[in-house]
């Protein structure tokens, strides 16, 4: 059965994690990088190089791609002069040392929004649930 309202939490809470993890949304994360261009049409520009976003295919890779100039630097050995691009993982878990605070008051009120919504609309979700039933699809889908 698929839930729609627990589905769209999880989501917000997965683009909460994503934005302050990996620098971009869930789109731009997954599929950032998958051509070497940004190309045309409706999703093109999600597929093409995304700067400062740590993408799908450079966690697999571990290696900072299509952006090595914008991404963020890191020290590597004694000497400042001596500059390297983040890989991938460690930039993430930077990302994460930072803005952890945002995460968890995101988290917070995103929880606190969604009950509250769910008990505005819970009357209407009962009703919208009950038509589903009635059309036959009340075991596939549910509000």
């Amino acid at each position: 059965m698929i839930r729609v309202r627990a589905a769209l939490e999880a989501l917000m809470g997965a683009n909460l994690i994503s934005t302050n993890v990996m620098g971009g949304n869930i789109g731009q994360v997954l599929l950032g990088d998958l051509n070497a261009t940004a190309g045309a049409g409706a999703f093109g520009a999600l597929m093409g190089p995304q700067p400062n976003v740590i993408t799908l295919k450079e966690v697999l890779t571990g290696m900072n791609t299509t952006h090595a100039l914008s991404s963020p630097y890191q020290v590597v050995g004694s000497s400042a002069a001596t500059i390297a691009p983040a890989s991938p993982l460690q930039q993430a878990a930077s990302n994460f040392q930072a803005n952890l605070g945002n995460i968890v008051v995101g988290g917070i009120m995103q929880t606190a929004g969604w009950r509250i919504f769910n008990k505005i609309s819970s009357k209407s979700v009962r009703r919208a649930n009950a038509m589903i039933r009635r059309a036959g699809l009340g075991s596939t889908i549910q509000l």
